[in-house]
């Protein structure tokens, strides 16, 4: 029997955590990207949808479909590259700045109560390793 906490029983919990975590924001993936998407620009500004693509790990074609259905929502702009014309920027408008800080406060009320529950010392242990996987995946 595999000890639960040998890598393979840890990428194992990870599988199942993480579909768990998108059910919880809503309607699964298409929602998380999006938020991903939106809150990725409000970090970081007007940027290139290869960007975008390279940072949501998700193919251009989707990047594409993704910034079309946000742009009809009224989310999102296209404008033209200051210095590239063959570039096209995305950036948020006014509204989708609203929008994204709603969507962090619902998330991070959400992610509260989940964690309200548990003691404080296995928060404490959770945030560590959250920390360390984040330091080893940059």
């Amino acid at each position: 029997m595999e000890k639960s906490h040998s890598p393979k029983a840890l990428a194992t919990l990870m599988d199942r955590l993480i579909p768990a975590l998108r059910r919880l924001e809503g309607s699964g993936e298409t929602r998380a990207t999006r938020i991903s998407l939106l809150t990725y620009l409000a970090e970081n500004g007007p940027c290139p949808m290869r960007n975008i693509a390279e940072h949501l790990q998700i193919s251009p074609q989707a990047v594409t479909g993704l910034i079309d259905s946000l742009e009809a929502e009224g989310l999102l702009v296209r404008e033209r590259h200051p210095t590239d014309r063959r570039k096209t920027l995305i950036r948020l408008n006014d509204h989708a700045k609203d929008h994204v800080k709603t969507a962090r406060m619902n998330r991070a009320d959400e992610l509260t109560s989940l964690f309200k529950g548990l003691p404080k010392e296995d928060r404490a242990a959770f945030a560590r390793v959250a920390e360390a996987l984040l330091e080893r995946l940059r």
